[in-house]
């Protein structure tokens, strides 16, 4: 902001010598407990011929009030007199000589709340003047506000949306009103690939703020990751003061881990069921194809097929969404023959992922005496089987081991045996 010279008695002569201004902040944000400094620079005409006259230039400041009068209970540090009111120590840290009249005040407390003008001495009686702004910026110099707690550090950019393996850079700002007592900044739950650098800079309305900077290159793992930037203020108090911003991490990938999952109800009915992971997964895009068929036979996440003649075959789903695409394994849905009694007592899912991966879970109930004839459970070819390997490079085949539930005094002693293999052909 501009401050001009103020009208007081007995200087008009000064406004004939020139033009006088000032650059401060219009409001400083001050945490109790602390210190703040005020960046202040003026500039006045014929400033060198001045300093060259004068034997001594000293700063003044007047809280709540522009006019000066010597002695007067408004001042609020007077380097000429060492005079400090109000405050336990002052230190104008800027070099008057340098037209710099950057102040420190410590020990803030919520009275210290006010306007703030400043006044510069040059003596003997070469320059003498209050700077005050002009009246369309409200007629205050600074303003000093006093908080109790510090305000959230700054976290850019504030959304984060990115494709994934793209490098990604984070900066958490937090302001440092006090700047021989910086906040200290943290961060939690960042990425493994993140590197970190933080310093103290001075911005360009000469305020200083603490900044640090985070890079790391995106991954599809760290899609919706809360990332917190925390600042910690030391005070003259017990206890410091923490703040925290938060942002969440969007990373934008194509389907991944699709997968089938086949769910045998009870009756004759299948549901194939495809799953990925992508993001956006809003606009994911499902399509069923059969093997030994070229054209797409369903869309959508599920299907139903009924255990009939012309849908016994390998099935398999492709996810896809605007950023690619992926395709699962074949699904096998093997035939169960019309004649077969449904059991009743077992839920059986298989999980058919795009690396080939397969997962049964059995929840088994009590059974009955009823005899099921050719019933086979396929979460048991999963393990446990034995394979014979053939020279001419052939097809190998699997026999899986077979439990069969007898009838009592349904069996004769033929049918007495220990266990019934399978012959099932490999794909």
């Amino acid at each position: 902001m501009i401050a001009v010279l103020s009208n007081e008695p007995g200087w008009e002569f000064l406004k004939a010598s020139g033009i006088f201004c000032m650059c401060l902040e219009l409001i400083i944000t001050a945490l109790t407990g602390s210190c703040v400094q005020i960046p202040c620079t003026f500039n006045i005409s014929n400033f060198e011929d001045k300093r060259k006259t004068a034997k001594s230039i000293y700063g003044i400041w007047l809280k709540n009030k522009s006019q000066f009068a010597d002695e007067d209970s408004f001042i609020a540090f007077n380097s000429s007199k060492n005079i400090i009111r109000g405050f336990s120590d002052v230190q104008m840290t800027g070099n008057l000589s340098e037209s710099n009249c950057t102040t420190v005040f410590y020990n803030i407390m919520m009275n210290h709340s006010d306007s703030y003008y400043f006044r510069l001495e040059m003596e003997p009686n070469v320059f003498r003047a209050t700077f005050n702004p002009s009246t369309d910026v409200s007629r205050k110099t600074v303003r000093i506000n006093v908080r109790d707690s510090p305000q959230p550090p700054e976290l850019k950019p504030n959304d984060l949306k990115v494709m994934e393996e793209t490098t990604v850079n984070l900066i958490c700002s937090a302001e440092a009103p006090c700047p021989k007592q910086p906040p200290t900044i943290s961060w939690s739950n960042i990425p493994e690939s993140a590197h970190i650098t933080t310093q103290l800079q001075e911005k360009p309305d000469k305020n200083q703020s603490v900044f640090s900077y985070m890079t790391f290159k995106a991954s599809y793992k760290d899609h919706r990751r809360n990332i917190s930037c925390t600042a910690t203020y030391p005070r003259n108090t017990p206890v410091a003061s923490t703040v925290e911003t938060i942002v969440m991490l969007r990373v934008l990938f194509p389907p991944k881990g699709t997968c089938v999952i086949i769910t045998p109800s009870v009756g004759t009915n299948v549901t194939l069921t495809c799953k990925s992971r992508a993001s956006p997964s809003n606009d994911l895009n499902y399509t069923w194809y059969k093997h030994g068929e070229e054209k797409p036979i369903a869309w959508g996440m599920k299907i139903n097929l009924t255990k009939t003649q012309n849908q016994i075959g390998s099935y398999h789903c492709i996810a896809q969404n605007k950023y690619g695409k992926q395709s699962s394994e074949e699904a096998h849905n093997l035939k169960i023959s019309p004649t077969q009694a449904e059991d009743k007592n077992r839920d059986t899912t298989a999980i058919y992922t795009n690396n080939a991966t397969a997962i049964s879970k059995n929840d088994e109930k009590k059974e009955t005496d009823e005899l099921h004839y050719g019933e086979i459970d396929f979460s048991k070819l999963q393990t446990g089987h034995k394979t014979r390997e053939h020279s001419n490079n052939g097809p190998e085949t699997e026999y899986s081991e077979l439990q069969v539930t007898e009838r009592k005094k349904q069996i004769n002693s033929a049918q007495k045996m220990d266990e019934l293999y399978a012959q099932v052909q490999k794909k």
